[in-house]
C-alpha cells in the first residue's frame, strides 16, 4: 500500500508542477511543427550555375534561340526537367558569364555547382552520334563537360553526382549509344517514399520521452530539497518503493508525450508502416531508460537549483549523442548476436531512436526490434542499480 500512496502522492505533485509538466508535454509537438515547417519552407533543390562556351551568345535556361545548339538546350532542359519523388525539382538552373565570380559563390556556398559548357560540346556529340551508329572505326571522343565543385562539400558533391547522371542519360538517348552497365534497383527500404521530415519524426518522438528527464528528477530532487525525504524514510518507505512509484509516473507522462507528438506528425501528413501498440512499447522500455538516467542525475544533486543548472547537462548529453538532433559517426565497439553495438549505444534513447525508425517507417515488428528491446532493458536495469544505490547513500541515509 506504501507504493500505491506515494504514487498517487506523486502523481498529484507532478500536476501542481503544471509548468514543467506542460513544457515536456508540448515541447516535442511543438517542434514536429517547427521542422515540418522548415522542411516544407527549405528547397531541396541544388543551385546549378553553368557557363555555355557552345556558341557566340550563350543558351538562356529553359528556351533554345536561334544562336544556341538543340543539344545544349537539351541538356539545360534535361537538367531543369529533373524532379524529386515528390515532384519538387532537383536543380534551379541559373546562367553566368564571369567564371571566377561563379566560384567564389560556389566556395562560399552560395551556389552548389558551376558547370562549363566548352565550345564544340554539340559537335562532339554529333560526332559521337554518328560515331557509335557506323561500324567502321573507333568512335570520336565523347562531348566534355567541366565540373567546378567544393569537394568539401555535401550538397556540392550530391549536385555533382545528379548534375553528371542527368547529362550521361540525356547524352545517352541523344547519342542512341548502348550503355555497357546495366544497373537494376532491389529496393530494401519502405514502399513508399520517404521524405527528410519522415525520417526526422522517429527522433522527435524519442525527444518526447528525453523531456521526462526533467519531470522525473523533479519529482526526486525536490524531496531532497524541501526535506521531506526524512518523513518518507520514517514512513517506512524502501527505496524501490520510492523510485518504482515515481518511474511509473513518469512513463504514463512519456506515452502521453509521445501520443501528442505522434499526433502533431500525424496532422500535418505523416504516415505510419508500423503498428501503434509497437509505438507504445518501444516509447514505454525508452522512457524507463530516461527514468533511470534521471536517477542517477538526482542522486548527484541536491536542490532543485543544481537541478536547473547542472541538471541540463544530462539532458543536452541525451539530446546530441541519442541522434535525436542529427546522425553521428558510427565508432564500432562490439558484435553481439549478430548485431553491432556503437559507442553511443550506452544512452538508451539511441536505440529508441533506431527502434522507433524501423516501426513508423519500414513496418516493423517485435522481431525486428528485439535486440534493440533487450539491450535498453539491460541498460536501464544497470543504470536504476547505480541510481539506487547512489540515491539511498547520498539521501536516505540516517
Amino acid at each position: 500500500m506504501r507504493i500505491v500512496a506515494f504514487l498517487k502522492k506523486t502523481f498529484l505533485e507532478n500536476l501542481r508542477e503544471w509548468k514543467v509538466l506542460i513544457l515536456t508535454l508540448v515541447f516535442a509537438p511543438a517542434f514536429v511543427y517547427m521542422m515540418f515547417g522548415y522542411f516544407e519552407a527549405a528547397s531541396p533543390a541544388y543551385r546549378l550555375l553553368y557557363v555555355n562556351h557552345d556558341g557566340a551568345a550563350g543558351a538562356t535556361a529553359g528556351a533554345a534561340p536561334a544562336d544556341v545548339s538543340s543539344e545544349v538546350a537539351g541538356l539545360l532542359a534535361a537538367w531543369e526537367g529533373a524532379r524529386h519523388p515528390d515532384g519538387k525539382p532537383v536543380f534551379v538552373v541559373t546562367e553566368v558569364t564571369d567564371v571566377p565570380a561563379a566560384e567564389a559563390e560556389v566556395r562560399a556556398r552560395d551556389a552548389d555547382l558551376l558547370v562549363e559548357i566548352p565550345s564544340g560540346f554539340s559537335q562532339a556529340l554529333r560526332d559521337f552520334a554518328v560515331g557509335a551508329g557506323s561500324d567502321a572505326g573507333a568512335s570520336p571522343p565523347p562531348a566534355r563537360l567541366v565540373n567546378h565543385a567544393d569537394e568539401t562539400s555535401v550538397r556540392g558533391a550530391m549536385a555533382m553526382a545528379l548534375s553528371d547522371y542527368t547529362a550521361f542519360t540525356y547524352a545517352g538517348v541523344l547519342t542512341q549509344a548502348a550503355s555497357p552497365l546495366d544497373v537494376t534497383l532491389a529496393s530494401l527500404g519502405s514502399e513508399r517514399q520517404l521524405s527528410d521530415f519522415d525520417l526526422y519524426v522517429p527522433a522527435l518522438l524519442v525527444l518526447a520521452l528525453i523531456m521526462t528527464l526533467f519531470t522525473a528528477a523533479t519529482s526526486l530532487v525536490k524531496e531532497v530539497d524541501r526535506g521531506t525525504m526524512m518523513r518518507l524514510m520514517l514512513s517506512r518507505l524502501r527505496t524501490w518503493e520510492f523510485l518504482a512509484a515515481i518511474t511509473v509516473n513518469q512513463v504514463l507522462i512519456g506515452l502521453i508525450a509521445l501520443g501528442l507528438t505522434y499526433l502533431a506528425a500525424l496532422s500535418v501528413g505523416y504516415r505510419s508502416d508500423g503498428s501503434v501498440a509497437m509505438v507504445l512499447l518501444v516509447g514505454a522500455v525508452t522512457t524507463l531508460g530516461v527514468a533511470a538516467i534521471a536517477v542517477v542525475t538526482a542522486a548527484l544533486l541536491r536542490s532543485m537549483f543544481e537541478l536547473l543548472t547542472v541538471g541540463t547537462f544530462p539532458f543536452f548529453i541525451l539530446m546530441f549523442f541519442s541522434e535525436v538532433m542529427f546522425p553521428l559517426p558510427r565508432v564500432r565497439v562490439a558484435e553481439l548476436a549478430g548485431h553491432v553495438l556503437y559507442a553511443n549505444d550506452v544512452l538508451p534513447p539511441t536505440l529508441g531512436v533506431r527502434a522507433l525508425n524501423r516501426v513508423l517507417n519500414y513496418g516493423g515488428g517485435l522481431s525486428d526490434v528485439g535486440f534493440e528491446l533487450v539491450v535498453m532493458l539491460l541498460l536501464t536495469a544497470g543504470y536504476f542499480a547505480l541510481g539506487t544505490w547512489l540515491f539511498r547513500r547520498r539521501h536516505m541515509r540516517t
